[in-house]
């Protein structure tokens, strides 16, 4: 389960940029504190915006979406002490509050990841390439 982020000419979405950043996020505590910020932009509800298991495209209106929700998070990670617990599923079939799964994540970690992904948007922006997505 990682998506794979990447920016890409629309005339070949499948060939990432040479030498434009990239980006690989699995299913780790730091994935899981972003896709509330993930999905408060998405646009689509019949799909997740960066999903781990299927892939698409992030521009227009929707990459100034996805940019404002980061900047959102960007400012609720500076907040945060350099550790915090973010819950990232159920030990078990039925959720409960026995079964909740919380991990620890580190402000660095979760930081860089955000300043990654607004530096693919600006780039987007300003070369006219397309930021794509795709989950294994």
């Amino acid at each position: 389960m990682t998506a794979f982020i990447y920016l890409a000419h629309s005339s070949n979405l499948d060939v990432p940029v040479p030498g434009a950043p990239t980006l690989s996020l699995d299913s780790s505590p730091e994935y899981w504190f972003l896709y509330r910020y993930f999905e408060s932009a998405n646009l689509d509800r019949s799909a997740e915006l960066i999903d781990l298991y299927g892939g698409g495209v992030i521009e227009e209106y929707q990459l100034h979406r996805l940019r404002t929700e980061l900047e959102l998070a960007r400012s609720d990670v500076e907040s945060k002490p350099d550790t915090w617990r973010v819950l990232v599923g159920w030990d078990r079939e039925v959720a409960s509050i026995e079964t909740e799964d919380w991990r620890s994540v580190e402000k660095i970690t979760v930081y860089a990841i955000i300043q990654t992904l607004l530096k693919m948007i600006q780039y987007s922006e300003t070369n006219g390439v397309r930021l794509v997505t795709s989950g294994d």
